[in-house]
């Protein structure tokens, strides 16, 4: 079972994504921030939330298991106890994804509490993540997973072709610039959920809704800097294609 997760000084404190029926369908990351992963031992990925001190709040907090001791995983280990991060992670029946470690609970703490040989013969480490008290302690999740750089958008560019890369990155434009299409989709695209990231000042790209780009309440999208968009890749015809939006930022 594979357990994302990013540290929570990398993601967006101030516009932490909203949820929309208790789903989140963006990225939290900063520009230019990525994911990182781990691979847990089978069924041993379980997060529990318990009634706080505080009427409404809710405390989680969650466990996970990591096989085998290797240079990396020590290296891993070192480095990320006692941080606070934003962590996914999957069902495994289902294949849904669920996200906690938002502001509100000030982020989930990773702690070893276990580390070596253990008394079942088990060996690896046992981690425990901590989390605040909070109304809302983790969410299901519909957004990309960034685990490598944004793809760069070149200025001026009224098109991009679409690659595995789940995040476009704009830049500040030298002319008004309007995003009319995104190339290079084929019916295996269908599905894909990505993000565009604005870069602009004084000249930032535009989305304006129309077949093409299917906007909620046919509300223009600025690509300021820091703002984002989520698109999900749908098939309108035999061999046409529209990006119909999930979130804004």
């Amino acid at each position: 079972m594979r357990m994302y997760f990013a540290f929570l000084s990398d993601c967006e404190i101030k516009d932490f994504p909203r949820a929309v029926g208790a789903t989140i369908s963006s990225s939290p990351l900063l520009p230019g921030k990525i994911f990182y992963f781990f691979d847990a031992k089978i069924n041993t990925i379980n997060f529990v939330g318990a009634a706080g001190e505080s009427l409404g709040n809710i405390a989680l907090t969650g466990t996970a298991q990591i096989e085998g001791i290797s240079r990396k995983t020590l290296d891993f280990l070192y480095h990320l106890n006692g941080e606070r991060l934003i962590v996914i992670w999957e069902n495994c029946e289902t294949h849904e994804l669920y996200i906690a470690g938002s502001p509100c609970s000030g982020g989930l703490l990773m702690v070893v509490t276990s580390l070596g040989k253990q008394d079942d013969g088990f060996l690896g480490a046992i981690l425990e993540f901590r989390g605040g008290e909070c109304p809302d302690p983790y969410y299901f999740y519909e957004g990309p997973i960034v685990l490598g750089s944004p793809e760069l958008i070149p200025a001026n560019a009224t098109t991009f072709a679409l690659t595995d890369n789940h995040q476009y990155q704009m830049v500040e434009n030298n002319l008004a610039t309007e995003l009319i299409d995104i190339s290079g989709i084929t019916d295996d695209q269908v599905g894909r959920i990505i993000e565009i990231i604005g870069g602009g000042i004084n000249f930032p790209t535009m989305i304006n809704p129309g077949t093409k780009f299917i906007l909620r309440n046919g509300v223009a999208w600025t690509g300021t800097q820091g703002s984002r968009i989520t698109l999900l890749i749908t098939k309108t015809g035999p061999s046409t294609y529209a990006f119909f939006e999930l979130a804004r930022a």
